[in-house]
C-alpha cells in the first residue's frame, strides 16, 4: 500500500509541473508585441481609398496591426493625426502627405520621436533626417502618358485641333505640378504644339463637385473647348456630368484623366472617359510595406526609392488587362 501511495504522489507530481509548464509557455505568447503601423492619407476619395485597401491587406499580411488615418486635405488634421499614432505607439509611419510644404510639420514631429516615416507617392520638403526615405514613380510620366493619347489622335486626324480646359489637382502638390509639367513637355511644348490651344486651367483640388462647377463655367464661358484633361478620374466624373448637366454630348468632348480608379473604370466601360493612367497603386503600397520592414530592421537605404512602371496609359479597350498585368483587380468589367 505505501509503494503504491507513493507511486500516486509521484504521477501527481509529475502532472501538476506538466501544467505549470503549460501555463507559463501560454502566458509568454500573449506577451507578444503588436508592431502598429500607421498610414496617413491625404483623401479617402476613390484611389485613395484603394491605395489604403492595399496597404492594409499587405500588412496584416506580414502580421503588422495597421491604422489608417484620413487626414482629409487639411494638415492641421494631418498633424494631429500623427500625434495620435505617437500616443498609439506607433513603430513606423507611412505617409501620403496633404501639402508639399505644409506636411512637413507632421513627419518632422514623428522625426523627432525616433519614428521612421515612410513618405509615398507625393514628395514632401521635409528634412531629410527626419524621414527614413521616399518611395514614388515619376509624376511626369502620367502627363507625358496623356500627351501620348493626344498626339495620337492629333496623328491620325490632321484637321484636329485641340482647345483644352485644363483642370488640376490639388494646390501646393508638387506631384500635381509635376503631371503638368510632363504635359507640358509632351504635348504644349511637343510635336504637335500647334495644335494645342490651352484655353482655361484651374486647380479642383481632386474634388468631384468643384471639377463639375469648373466645367460648367469653362464651357460657358469658352464654348470652343473640345477636350478636357485632368488629374483624377473623381475630377473627370465631375467633367462627364457638367457636359451632361448642359445637354451636350459627351461623345463631342475628349476626356483624359489619371488613376484608373473605380470610378475612372466606370466611365472606361461606358465610353464617356477616352483614356486615363493607371496608377500603380498597389505596386507603392507594397513597396512601402518593404520599406517599413527595412526601417524596422534598422536597415540603411537611399532617401528616394523608385516604384517602376508607376505609370500606364489605359484606353476602354486595354484598361482590363492592363489592370491584370500589374496584378490589381478590375472592379468594373466592360
Amino acid at each position: 500500500m505505501k509503494k503504491l501511495l507513493t507511486i500516486l504522489l509521484a504521477v501527481l507530481m509529475i502532472a501538476t509541473l506538466g501544467a505549470c509548464s503549460k501555463t507559463d509557455d501560454s502566458t509568454g505568447d500573449n506577451t507578444d508585441e503588436t508592431i502598429t503601423v500607421g498610414y496617413s492619407l491625404n483623401s479617402m476619395d476613390a484611389t485613395m481609398k484603394t491605395m489604403a485597401d492595399y496597404f492594409e491587406a499587405e500588412a496584416k499580411a506580414r502580421g503588422w496591426e495597421p491604422v489608417l488615418l484620413n487626414a482629409n486635405g487639411d494638415v492641421a488634421t494631418e498633424l494631429n493625426n500623427m500625434e495620435s499614432l505617437m500616443n498609439m505607439g506607433a513603430k513606423a509611419v507611412v505617409i501620403m502627405g496633404c501639402d508639399t510644404d505644409g506636411s512637413a510639420a507632421a513627419i518632422n514631429e514623428l522625426g523627432a520621436a525616433g519614428i521612421p516615416v515612410i513618405i509615398a507617392g507625393r514628395p514632401l520638403n521635409a528634412d531629410e533626417d527626419k524621414y527614413f526615405t521616399f518611395v514614388t514613380g515619376d509624376h511626369k510620366d502620367a502627363g507625358r502618358a496623356q500627351a501620348s493619347y493626344l498626339n495620337g489622335l492629333l496623328a491620325e486626324n490632321a484637321d484636329l485641333t485641340l482647345n483644352i480646359g485644363f483642370i488640376y489637382g490639388q494646390s501646393g502638390s508638387s506631384s500635381v505640378q509635376q503631371r503638368y509639367e510632363g504635359f507640358e513637355e509632351a504635348g504644349l511644348k511637343g510635336e504637335y504644339a500647334d495644335r494645342y490651344n490651352l484655353v482655361a486651367s484651374q486647380y479642383a483640388e481632386f474634388d468631384t463637385q468643384k471639377a463639375y462647377d469648373i466645367t460648367t463655367d469653362m464651357l460657358t464661358t469658352y464654348p470652343e473647348i473640345n477636350c478636357f484633361v485632368t488629374q483624377s478620374d473623381e475630377q473627370a466624373s465631375g467633367i462627364i456630368n457638367a457636359i451632361k448637366a448642359k445637354n451636350l454630348d459627351v461623345n463631342e468632348f475628349i476626356i483624359v484623366s489619371i488613376d484608373c480608379s473605380t470610378t475612372g473604370q466606370t466611365y472606361l466601360a461606358s465610353g464617356e472617359l477616352d483614356a486615363t493612367v493607371l496608377m500603380a497603386m498597389k505596386q507603392l503600397a507594397i513597396s512601402s510595406a518593404d520599406y517599413v520592414q527595412k526601417a524596422l530592421d534598422g536597415a540603411e537605404v537611399a532617401k528616394k526609392n523608385p516604384v517602376e512602371n508607376y505609370y500606364k496609359l489605359v484606353t476602354p479597350e486595354t484598361y482590363e488587362q492592363t489592370l491584370v498585368d500589374s496584378g490589381m483587380e478590375v472592379s468594373v468589367a466592360r
